[in-house]
């Protein structure tokens, strides 16, 4: 059997929560966190200075971060607005000085505001996509930390990368080490599951999520995720696997039961 790393997102509770949910991943031995900042801090003002104080804390708890998560939460910018792009770039170098403090190596990126064309053209978006991250990927590369890009499912809102085909031809065109794809289960929430897609995209996939449709508990997985973990439990490459939900008031019974299901299911 491979042994894995198992992560969990912070989606799901908050800052008041925070000694329960380490002594449940403690129980349960779970490595750590994909980290949202602002789930857990209420602004992103100060928050270099506040996340070194936090991380100093998980380091004392044992408590890893595997990424961080929800980067243009409450920020209001989108990516193809020309106006816009000093201060996304100015944000992204916030956001790897984060990774740096949390010691983490991967920024997952999803954010259908901040990636919405609007009424612009596929292919004019993709080209303005391409240009951008070609951009980006310099400093990423400078700091070793890599991008992971997730498609979101049409009836999350999602308007632009909503195919994981298109998703990886994008990544394909920007031909980076360090910008990757963040596979989520949420592309199965509303369709059939589908193996090929993981296997035809998996040379570019360096983060993985599961999640239950519309970002529920787990305390039932759906037999698609159940299927998916099957698979994940055997291959090599994939030594990380993250939960993702989401919820606005953490419901502990659910909680609980959520991680002794994802761990039994990845390791057993």
């Amino acid at each position: 059997m491979i042994k894995k790393q198992l992560f969990i997102s912070n989606l799901c509770w908050k800052k008041k929560d925070i000694n329960f949910v380490i002594d449940c991943l403690k129980q349960e031995h779970i490595s750590g966190l994909d980290f949202a900042p602002l789930n857990f801090f209420s602004t992103w003002k100060n928050i270099l200075r506040n996340c070194k104080k936090l991380s100093i804390f998980f380091r004392k708890e044992g408590i890893k971060i595997n990424a961080l998560q929800g980067v243009f939460f409450k920020k209001n910018l989108n990516l193809f607005n020309t106006k816009d792009k000093k201060k996304i770039i100015d944000h992204f170098k916030i956001i790897i000085k984060l990774c740096k403090i949390f010691r983490a190596k991967k920024i997952i990126l999803g954010s259908v505001n901040f990636r919405n064309p609007k009424n612009m053209k596929v292919g004019k978006a993709d080209h303005n996509f391409i240009i951008f991250f070609k951009h980006l990927n310099k400093f990423l590369k400078k700091n070793n930390i890599y991008l992971c890009i997730e498609t979101i499912p049409m009836k999350y809102r999602e308007n632009y990368i909503y195919n994981i085909y298109h998703l990886n031809y994008l990544i394909s065109k920007i031909n980076s080490s360090n910008i990757k794809i963040n596979f989520d289960t949420s592309i199965y929430h509303f369709r059939k599951f589908k193996k090929v897609e993981f296997i035809d995209n998996i040379k570019n996939i360096k983060n993985i999520q599961i999640s239950q449709p519309n970002f529920k508990y787990f305390e039932n997985p759906t037999k698609k995720n159940l299927k998916f973990l099957k698979i994940l439990k055997q291959h090599k490459k994939i030594k990380n696997i993250s939960l993702e939900i989401i919820d606005n008031q953490l419901d502990k019974f659910k909680f609980v039961k959520s991680l002794k299901n994802f761990k039994t299911n990845v390791i057993n």
